[in-house]
């Protein structure tokens, strides 16, 4: 499995390539956005796993597109029209309980692939960092820490076929830490993605909303 370097890594923090075109070029004809489209992508074939009382999940996002495959259409609403596909976003969403679940730390991950056979750990010195469990809004006593692991994924479903992704991590609760090497089994799907921005509300939500309920749109 490929993985690009650091400095490609800090150049993918925010919205993907495909999605800042896609964007880019319906700011300059439109103050509305309609994204009509598909994404080849995974959804977990395995249950959440639950360490110190935990549950955790992993997920993707796709930032590629299907052979560049998008339009655009240049009216007072704007209107692309894009197939999703590798490389991807992504990240590890644990939920606890609120005043009992403090941090998430990620030290290891490991990749295998099932069609192609790419079995590759993740360089471990882009890892390491601690990620405070917050509240959850609209959902009292929920607590969410959400790590998304820098840089993308360069898998590509139909191509890759099922993914296993094997996660060493520490959950810390109730002032005791619990270390646990968990796996994630991930099987290739095709879905429908459709999204509607209105991009001067859109800018004016980005400020009063907080970053990790914005940024949940399009996560498998």
């Amino acid at each position: 499995m490929k993985f690009p370097s650091i400095t490609a890594l800090i150049a993918h923090g925010g919205c993907g390539p495909a999605r800042a075109a896609l964007a880019a070029g319906l700011m300059l004809s439109s103050s509305c956005m309609s994204l009509i489209g598909s994404k080849h992508t995974y959804t977990a074939s395995s249950s959440k796993v639950v360490v110190n009382n935990a549950a955790i999940r992993m997920q993707v996002r796709p930032e590629g597109t299907d052979g560049g495959s998008y339009a655009f259409s240049a009216m007072v609403v704007g209107a692309a029209v894009a197939t999703f596909d590798g490389p991807f976003r992504w990240r590890l969403e644990a939920t606890g309980r609120a005043g009992s679940h403090e941090s998430l730390v990620v030290h290891r991950v490991h990749t295998r692939t099932g069609t192609t056979r790419r079995d590759e750990w993740y360089p471990a010195r882009h890892l390491g960092k601690r990620v405070e469990f917050r509240d959850v809004r609209k959902e009292p006593g929920v607590t969410r820490a959400v790590y998304e692991i820098p840089g993308l994924l360069v898998v590509k479903p139909r191509e890759d076929g099922p993914l296993e992704i094997t996660v060493d991590l520490t959950i810390r609760a109730d002032s005791r830490s619990e270390r646990r090497q968990v796996r994630f089994r991930m099987d290739p799907s095709k879905q429908r993605q459709d999204e509607f921005i209105f991009l001067p509300a859109e800018i004016v939500k980005s400020i009063t909303t907080p970053p990790g309920e914005f940024e949940d749109a399009g996560w498998e």
